[in-house]
């Protein structure tokens, strides 16, 4: 882009040579290659506006400034209203330059690993633009937005929220084609009030769609499946259960290796293997699938690029060390989540002792002590071998599984992940399960960082992104 085009798409005042041509985008002065664009934010605790001479020096060749933000004269910027407002106008202008399938995912949990699974899955005919890591608010979003380009056939975008009229905002700079709703659960409880509250703010996923948009919805979800025939749009669901679109049946696990599973779609069957673990994974699956058959993919094609799939870090990663396996899931956690979570370790930890390091599930507000409770009893249920609970509200998890019968002495609560991990430490033995899993302020990542850290030196529990996750 020139830098009168993008003054022009955000409508800012250019106090610069209008020929200046922009090639990269950044936030971050540490992120900062020649070329750039550099968007000085105002943030609760940094101030980009601060930082614009080292952009500068790094390379960027143009700022662009909030009208009152203070710059060293003669710095070559673009002044607006309001930064953060004018990178998703300009976000937005840049999608309108591409025609090619967009695809949009939210909901309350599994929204990464379906965006994958759907960004797998169509690789193998279009060249993908899928979000990067925990791009998926205000920033983040327009931030891989802007990362279309000539070579890119096709894109899917996660889109996070954590109150009303976040996600509209995101669908009306994306425009998607295809809208995919995984679930709708408590996470955000707090601040929403209701379920049906959360809903409303899913649901506005649809509200930069086009008159000929589909939109793909769970249709195991009690709140999701009562929208049939409701919606101005095509409706596709998916799920394990008869009266769905794209009907999966007959999953089978093959443990830490993935599952398998066969499927019903418009009266054809197929077969299929995933390399991720649970049933919750077979789910994401048929929403890859719901979203390769509403774009015309052979079953062949969908197969192909499903096996490209690989989990993130922190998401359901596995791997061993020192004779213990370890489930590393520290990156977010909601009730649905912990409990898919607690499955997978119950049945990779078949014959062998089963660990969970289990910290508190944020933002539920009214819904925390059962939701905590309710999860403990599973674990109990499970016959999990150890339970640790991590944070404030980790002994409603020991509550829930004592209630279930699970002895004394196999249930520990700490107050933080250095706590836990120093315990851990003492008790972990070759041939163990652990799994590990929180919502993302818990930290639990360091657990996994101290206790297992690779033989180069690289942490297995960490992760580089830096940009802000809303879930």
């Amino acid at each position: 882009m020139t830098a009168t085009e993008i003054a022009g798409a955000i409508g800012g005042t250019l106090l610069a040579d209008a020929d200046i041509v922009v090639t990269g985008i950044s936030t971050d002065t540490r992120t900062i290659v020649p070329g750039c664009l550099f968007v000085a934010i105002r943030g609760p605790r940094f101030d980009g506006h601060l930082f614009a001479v080292d952009a500068l020096e790094g390379g960027a060749v143009l700022i662009l400034a909030d009208e009152g933000a203070e710059l060293p004269v003669g710095v070559p910027c673009i002044r607006c209203a309001d930064t953060v407002k004018a990178l998703g106008t300009l976000a937005a202008w840049h999608r309108s330059r591409f025609s090619m399938p967009v695809v949009a995912v939210t909901g309350s949990v599994g929204k990464t690993s379906t965006r994958e699974m759907i960004a797998a899955a169509l690789s193998s005919r279009y060249n993908v633009l899928k979000t990067k890591g925990n791009y998926n608010n205000e920033i983040g979003l327009p931030l891989s937005v802007l990362q279309l380009d000539d070579c890119h056939t096709a894109a899917v975008f996660e889109l996070g929220m954590s109150g009303l009229g976040e996600i509209s905002h995101l669908s009306r700079i994306v425009r998607p084609d295809i809208a995919v709703i995984t679930n709708i659960g408590l996470s955000h409880i707090e601040k929403l009030g209701s379920r049906q509250n959360i809903l409303r703010a899913k649901l506005e996923i649809i509200e930069g769609m086009g008159p000929e948009g589909v939109v793909i919805l769970n249709g195991e979800d009690e709140l999701l499946k009562g929208l049939r025939g409701l919606l101005r749009f095509k409706t596709l669901y998916y799920g394990m259960d008869e009266a769905t679109d794209i009907q999966g049946y007959e999953a089978a696990s093959l443990g830490e290796n993935g599952m398998a599973f066969k499927t019903s779609i418009a009266g054809q069957d197929g077969s299929f293997t995933i390399r991720a673990p649970g049933m919750h994974s077979v789910s994401n699956a048929l929403a890859a699938l719901a979203v390769c058959h509403s774009l015309g993919l052979r079953q062949i094609e969908a197969e192909e690029g499903l096996q490209r799939y690989a989990g993130e870090q922190m998401r359901m990663n596995i791997f061993d060390r020192r004779g213990i396996k370890i489930i590393n899931d520290a990156y977010n956690a909601a009730p649905a989540s912990m409990k898919a979570a607690l499955a997978v370790l119950a049945e990779l930890g078949s014959g062998r002792r089963t660990v969970a390091v289990l910290g508190d599930m944020l933002e539920l507000g009214d819904w925390s002590r059962d939701a905590h409770l309710d999860v403990g009893r599973q674990a109990a249920a499970l016959k999990l071998g150890l339970l640790f609970a991590v944070g404030p509200d980790a002994k409603w998890y020991i509550s829930g599984a004592l209630e279930m019968g699970m002895k004394r002495e196999r249930v520990q609560a700490y107050g933080t992940a250095d706590e836990a991990a120093a315990a851990l430490a003492d008790c972990l033995e070759p041939g163990d399960v652990v799994l590990f899993k929180a919502s993302r302020g818990l930290h639990l990542e360091r657990i996994v960082d101290r206790l297992f850290p690779e033989e180069n030196g690289a942490m297995p529990g960490t992760s580089s992104e830096t940009a802000g996750r809303l879930t």
